[in-house]
């Protein structure tokens, strides 16, 4: 049986043959061969034989068929160890809750029959989104994994050097010329730590860098929003005091608050945007999940640990009001509370233009002591008061090939793949003109390009 290895693999168990052809039709549709294959059994016993062949990425399995039930497809699943997701169906059953049992047997999702095409497609999209992001985690971890086990070894090594030495110390009766010998070579040895310390904090810098990368990627509408939250937490962490420690989680969690919002279905991001931007979002218990799923997706870095827990508290108030634990006060991590504030103004600041920061802040007092920390809330008034409300000069749009030397950006320049090129404010020569053309032959400049007009 050939089986497409670039293709999610998607078993479905049904002796409803009609019901089978239904689903088959929907998901090559939807999806393409490409991207999801499908294949079918008639009965439990069946469904594990081709699961032992073609290790299925998603089973959707029907609760009710003659021999093995549901239940037992799923349990056997599991037993198993397969990284299969198991989506349990079954017509309604006033006697007996097959939701909760579903879950309680290990499956991952539960549908009602008569199957809807939305809610189908819903969860095999939100399943395969999900496959997608435990293996690049998966992948990743297996990286760090293979760099903490390189500075291991060079760690018994190094305690493998240290017990020589000392025995040539005994030996040799540890003359003061050996003696400033080995203390350069463990002098040495240190450097070369310290070195590899430095790489280690270079790849987590290089995997936070991917991460907001990622980010901007798929908030292409709210670019810059993270490293100005990020400018404006740094500045209230400073002012009241933090560890140098202290202040770099909360910069990290600045940057990559809105992670979980890639991880949701593009409709969740979409009702996430609305709701950061537009909601009364502080005053309800109906807050948004993102922040659960941004810890989730943190929290299993190493060294990612305390951000993920900024990050999860990122909708608690400090009246106690907020989700998802309904922390209050100084409870609430110090870093989650001048997050929350920063990106709170700055997403209102995208989304009313025209109001000045003053406004905004008026706003946001109303909400001091209740929502947002009266501390933080004093501390983000004098940085907003001492950036000011800068009126930007007029600007007019112009093609990549119209751009000219001596022109000045109106706004910065990104590619298709996210890599911003240019700032704002850069003023073009003919050196920057020529690489700016020959980048867009590989990778294109994306959205319209504004200068400022001439004076």
């Amino acid at each position: 049986m050939a089986i497409n290895k670039h293709a999610k693999r998607f078993l479905s168990i049904d002796d409803d043959r009609t019901l089978q052809l239904i689903v088959k039709q929907i998901l090559v549709k939807s999806f393409g061969p490409q991207t999801l294959e499908v294949f079918q059994a008639g009965t439990g016993e069946e469904g594990l034989e081709m699961m032992r062949e073609i290790k299925p990425d998603i089973i959707l399995c029907d609760i009710h068929m003659p021999g093995m039930s549901g239940f037992d497809v799923c349990a056997r699943v599991r037993e198993l160890k397969l990284r299969s997701a198991v989506i349990l169906m079954s017509a309604y059953d006033a006697e007996q809750d097959n939701a909760i049992k579903a879950s309680e047997t290990g499956a991952d999702a539960y549908l009602s029959k008569p199957l809807k095409k939305g809610e189908l497609l819903f969860v095999v999209n939100f399943v395969m989104r999900v496959a997608h992001l435990n293996d690049a985690v998966f992948e990743k971890n297996k990286q760090l994994e293979a760099s903490l086990g390189q500075l291991k070894q060079f760690h018994q090594k190094l305690a493998s050097l240290n017990e020589e030495l000392r025995n040539d110390k005994r030996r040799l009766g540890v003359s003061l010329k050996e003696m400033t010998e080995l203390n350069e070579q463990l002098e040495s040895k240190n450097q070369q730590i310290s070195s590899m310390v430095e790489e280690l904090a270079s790849r987590f810098d290089s995997t936070e860098g991917l991460l907001v990368t990622l980010i901007e990627m798929h908030q292409t509408q709210h670019r810059g929003h993270s490293e100005r939250v990020a400018q404006a937490s740094i500045h209230i962490a400073e002012k009241m005091g933090l560890t140098d420690y202290q202040i770099r989680n909360v910069k990290s969690a600045a940057r990559l608050h809105e992670l979980g919002i890639v991880a949701l279905p593009t409709q969740e991001k979409r009702l996430e945007a609305l709701s950061e931007e537009k909601r009364d979002a502080f005053e309800s218990k109906a807050t948004t999940n993102h922040p659960l799923v941004g810890e989730m997706l943190l929290k299993e870095f190493p060294g990612f640990e305390l951000i993920a827990e900024i990050i999860r508290h990122l909708h608690e108030n400090v009246d106690g009001s907020g989700a998802p634990d309904g922390m209050y006060g100084d409870r609430i991590p110090i870093g989650s509370r001048i997050v929350c504030a920063a990106s709170y103004f700055d997403h209102n600041k995208m989304a009313a233009p025209d109001k000045s920061g003053a406004e905004i802040l008026a706003m946001m007092e109303e909400k001091s002591g209740t929502i947002f920390d009266e501390t933080v809330m004093g501390v983000l008034t004098e940085y907003v008061e001492s950036q000011g409300d800068v009126k930007e000069a007029p600007s007019m749009h112009c093609s990549v090939f119209a751009l000219a030397a001596g022109m000045e950006l109106a706004s910065d320049i990104f590619s298709e793949s996210g890599i911003n090129l240019l700032r704002k404010g850069t003023v073009l020569d003919q050196e920057t003109l020529d690489k700016i053309l020959k980048f867009h032959n590989v990778d294109p400049i994306s959205g319209i390009i504004k200068v400022k007009q001439p004076s």
